[in-house]
């Protein structure tokens, strides 16, 4: 019988970072894992470099305790000391999200934890673990860790179990009806947007063409040029903006397009069954937006430094001028993502002595 089946109460540890220059979708995709283990009675810990205070009061707010690592954030050393400095009672589970951790890093704390997962949508390293979690739909999604990582992994593939909070599979119970038109549209870039793609979208929504619309637009409070943003909202009546929300499922639902970049916030849109025109901002999301265009639920655009404001505003004028195509994507989106990863992952993580 497993210590989770007998009453015990599981330590989990979460190894990922966040900053301007990293984003913060590491980390949030983290917490929303975090929160589903934890409603199933697990005590969470982050360690993490130094957070925006901001970042690391929510983790706080959310119960979870907030250990902070010094040093170069790919040296394991530290970690192994903070778990070390914790041996009152040892990690069930230790969590590692981050780019710069593969199997150096995994193998030098691996002994001071009973099981490691990794989740990665990279599929450019070696890792050793216990279970692997790569949540993007990709071509040749199972063939990409094949020798990366031992036979003895077990792996959680897709989109069947991306990282949501539960606020999305909630809004999506009680999702209205689309016809294809676009009269709300939702903007957003993530929560530091580095290349102020924001900007960008605002300026090629500055036309006539788009005067009828709603806009929402959400931003980080780490956005890297927020004072600006606020400034170009401020006469703009069209404009409903959103600094560092927690509203973000009810704001999808309430849209019928996205201009947005990909990552993390694409299942989240899928799950509201709400396609986008997208524009990769990270090597990592490019892979994830053309799998979107494919499939026929997004257009994607380009990377950010090849994509203008022209071409913007004439991809949202085609997206806009063919409802029936707008439906066939509004459909496809919910019926890829419906919200319940987290809690698939959470349960399997929990059920590990069976398993293993």
């Amino acid at each position: 019988m497993s210590d989770h089946a007998r009453g015990w109460k599981l330590r989990i540890g979460f190894r990922a970072d966040a900053s301007s220059e990293l984003g913060t979708g590491h980390l949030m995709r983290c917490r929303a894992l975090a929160r589903s283990l934890r409603r199933k009675g697990a005590e969470i810990a982050f360690f993490s470099g130094r957070l925006p205070e901001w970042l690391a009061g929510e983790l706080r707010s959310d119960g979870f305790r907030y250990i902070r690592l010094d040093g170069a954030p790919d040296d394991p050393e530290p970690m192994k000391d903070a778990l070390t400095r914790e041996a009152c009672g040892s990690y069930d589970w230790l969590v590692v999200d981050h780019y710069g951790w593969g199997e150096r890093q995994e193998s030098a704390v691996a002994p001071h934890v009973r099981h490691l997962m990794v989740i990665d949508d990279l599929a450019n390293r070696r890792h050793v673990c216990d279970l692997l979690l790569d949540q993007n739909d990709v071509l040749h999604i199972h063939e990409r860790y094949m020798k990366l990582v031992p036979a003895s992994v077990r792996m959680l593939l897709g989109s069947r179990y991306a990282l949501l909070r539960d606020e999305f599979s909630v809004a999506r119970k009680s999702l209205r009806p689309r016809d294809g038109h676009v009269r709300t549209l939702f903007v957003c870039f993530g929560g530091t947007d580095p290349t102020n793609e924001t900007a960008k979208a605002l300026e090629a929504l500055n036309a006539d063409c788009f005067s009828e619309l709603t806009i929402h637009l959400v931003v980080g409070r780490s956005h890297s040029r927020l004072d600006q943003i606020i400034r170009l909202c401020e006469n703009d009546s069209r404009i409903r903006l959103h600094i560092q929300t927690n509203q973000v499922a009810k704001l999808m639902a309430e849209s019928d397009l996205a201009l947005t970049s990909g990552g993390t916030i694409t299942w989240e849109r899928y799950c509201m069954g709400l396609p986008g025109l997208v524009i990769a901002v990270a090597d990592n999301q490019k892979e994830i937006a053309m799998s979107g265009h494919r499939s026929g639920v997004d257009w994607y655009l380009g990377e950010s430094r090849d994509v203008s404001m022209d071409q913007v505003r004439t991809a949202l004028l085609e997206a806009m001028s063919d409802p029936e195509r707008l439906r066939m994507a509004q459909r496809a989106a919910s019926e890829r993502v419906d919200g319940c990863g987290a809690d698939r992952v959470a349960d399997i993580m929990l059920k590990a002595d069976e398993w293993r």
